[in-house]
């Protein structure tokens, strides 16, 4: 793999800011009132979360305050592409178009201060060959080989029964971006299920309490090596969804 493990802390780039609030992060539940599941269901969610205008707003000026003309062209490149690819993708149980999931999971890991280009470009485009037509050779063609190792790192297999030794391999073998990326790509999930649940009531409670559940053996081992900021972004995320769910029915993997 081009993409190597880094046994000191992670090289600083141009960032908005590593611990800035930024509208793209959610408030927790504790934000939000008292009293347990019934006291946000049905609330609305910020919309910032979710608007597109505002993600594309955030990034917008993210790209164009990075001192490199080429970072700033390889990162438009990279999420147009993933735009195309993703097409009339939306997320579950929402109109927010795919896209923007991306984009959030990119500025996640800006503000734990991983800029890496290569990184961030794998953000954009990380979930392109999992979930559309492209294949990997497109992406090591059009992006390179470090970003189209870690798009492969980032690629579930397709059957359930794969998922424990994958996720094995991401935790044993998998390079620091690799594992670094999907953290950040499961604290938006989280954030993004949290929301569906607090919009949505009880529709969805019993899936997310599966995911959760999951991402307590999928991607928290992974935690262990990665910088505290992403520690406690993992943790938080699953404290805020945790009392919302409901697990009755659970099946694994």
């Amino acid at each position: 793999m081009t993409a190597s493990r880094r046994s000191a802390a992670p090289a600083r780039g141009a960032t908005l800011g590593a611990m800035a609030p930024t509208p793209l992060r959610p408030p927790a539940i504790s934000d939000v009132g008292e009293g347990g599941p019934s006291s946000v269901e049905g609330r609305a969610w910020p919309g910032v979360f979710d608007a597109p205008d505002t993600v594309e707003r955030v990034w917008t000026d993210f790209v164009a305050a990075l001192p490199d003309p080429g970072q700033r062209t390889a990162l438009r490149q990279a999420l147009a592409f993933a735009r195309a690819r993703h097409g009339a993708q939306f997320r579950r149980g929402s109109p927010t178009p795919y896209w923007v999931h991306l984009v959030r999971v990119a500025m996640e890991l800006q503000g734990w201060d991983e800029t890496s280009p290569a990184l961030l470009q794998a953000a954009l485009l990380h979930d392109t060959v999992e979930d559309t037509r492209t294949t990997i050779g497109e992406i090591r063609v059009g992006f390179g080989a470090e970003v189209a190792d870690i798009v492969d790192w980032l690629t579930a297999p397709s059957g359930p029964d794969e998922l424990p030794a994958y996720y094995e391999r991401l935790r044993t073998s998998a390079p620091y971006e690799v594992q670094v990326l999907k953290i950040a790509d499961r604290v938006d999930n989280l954030r993004s299920i949290q929301a569906l649940v607090m919009r949505t009531g009880a529709r969805y409670r019993q899936w997310a309490g599966t995911y959760l559940r999951r991402t307590v053996w999928q991607v928290l081992p992974l935690a262990a090596a990665a910088p505290s900021v992403a520690r406690v972004a993992l943790v938080t995320a699953m404290a805020d969804l945790a009392p919302l769910v409901d697990d009755e029915g659970f099946t694994d993997p």
